[in-house]
């Protein structure tokens, strides 16, 4: 070979060894893999203490409820534990203990409260039912028609909605509306005949002297109920 050509430099040869490929594999990538393990680490400790935190959390805000006695006690429990299962029950408490001590304002206000934060929770159409109640009790029958017929048409499922219907039906025979409040009465019976709502809506049919509407059939779910307008 003369001095003017360049060598020719062998190829690397394959490396079939599987212990020397794990090796140049982790001298390439143990940054990001050490990176990584730290990071799955500080999550799982993360986690785990998260729900240490809520656990404690919830037995200490339970405690507190459970020792609650009067208004102070459940306003306690929702300030100090805003935002949980406790809290959610302190407020309906509440707002039934501040009604009972005739501050209806203060009430609603507890009601609304539990809707804007706790709006899935299966009581809401309880909560929207109180404030209902306490339009009405304030003399302000119009603003709880209108929340009564939201309940049902919101929350038709709930133990609530019958009670609204039949709060409904009550308001409009108060304003001698009795084709009206009938058709309220009537609604009570067909789509919710299961309810303590329904026989008293009967016995206020009876009393009108309308006839009885044929119940809907206890296989099928108050769905289809429609608020009188």
């Amino acid at each position: 070979m003369s001095n003017s050509e360049t060598p020719v430099i062998p190829a690397p040869l394959p490396i079939d060894d599987p212990m020397l490929r794990w090796e140049l594999f982790w001298e390439k990538n143990k940054s990001a893999i050490l990176g990584a393990v730290a990071l799955l680490v500080v999550g799982g400790i993360a986690l785990g203490a998260w729900f240490i935190y809520s656990s404690l959390r919830s037995t200490a805000a339970q405690k507190l409820l459970a020792n609650a006695t009067g208004i102070e006690g459940y306003e306690a429990v929702v300030t100090q534990y805003p935002g949980s299962m406790p809290a959610a029950d302190a407020l309906l408490r509440l707002a039934a203990a501040q009604r009972e001590a005739g501050d209806l304002e203060k009430s609603t206000a507890a009601f609304q409260k539990f809707l804007e934060k706790f709006p899935d929770h299966q009581l809401a159409g309880g909560a929207l039912l109180g404030v209902g109640q306490n339009q009405d009790a304030t003399g302000n029958s119009d603003a709880a028609l209108t929340t009564y017929q939201q309940v049902v048409t919101q929350y038709p499922k709930s133990y609530a909605a019958p009670f609204a219907a039949y709060s409904e039906g009550e308001i409009l025979l108060r304003r001698f509306l009795r084709d009206e409040a009938l058709r309220s009465f009537n609604m009570v019976v067909t789509q919710f005949p299961q309810s303590p709502a329904a026989r008293m809506a009967s016995s206020q049919l009876a009393r009108l002297g309308a006839s009885q509407p044929p119940r809907a059939s206890v296989a099928e779910p108050a769905v289809s109920a429609q608020p009188v307008q």
